[in-house]
């Protein structure tokens, strides 16, 4: 295979002539520069512009997103407190109820309590009365023994 030469580079064919390359340091915008500049201003103002409208509409995307959040919060929080007072007036109607079951507990408590000492009174009063009718009949059974 033949070995490949590499090919100089134009600074080196540059160099290797005796061609003096003139530079001219006085630089003048041609008209076509001066037109892009203008393209590029141009261009520059329409996506600042568009860059606002974006930012626009994400400020009001995002104020809405807020304004549904805290329509929804306040929706739930309505329905939450809703949600408490029934179980509030739930509970205070249970508690009535439970009162009231038990003043009538305590009332018939306390009949039971007056008749069963109107029952022991009476239990009472027929013992004594046997007691003493006993008493009476020993007595008129057997009339020698002496009285109490």
């Amino acid at each position: 295979m033949a070995s490949r030469h590499k090919e100089p580079t134009p600074t080196e064919v540059d160099s290797a002539s005796d061609v003096e390359v003139n530079i001219n340091f006085t630089y003048k915008p041609s008209p076509n520069i001066t037109q892009a500049m203008e393209s590029i201003d141009k261009w520059k103002s329409k996506r600042m512009d568009i860059q606002k409208g974006i930012d626009k509409d994400s400020t009001n995307k995002l104020s809405g997103i807020k304004n549904k959040i805290k329509k929804h919060y306040h929706d739930e929080t309505q329905k939450r407190t809703a949600y408490s007072q029934q179980r509030l007036q739930r509970l205070i109607a249970a508690l009535e109820k439970r009162t009231a079951i038990e003043e009538k507990i305590s009332t018939r408590i306390d009949a039971l309590r007056e008749d069963c000492a109107h029952m022991a009174m009476l239990i009472n009063a027929v013992y004594v009365g046997r007691k003493e009718a006993a008493t009476q009949s020993a007595r008129l059974a057997n009339p020698s023994q002496p009285t109490n």
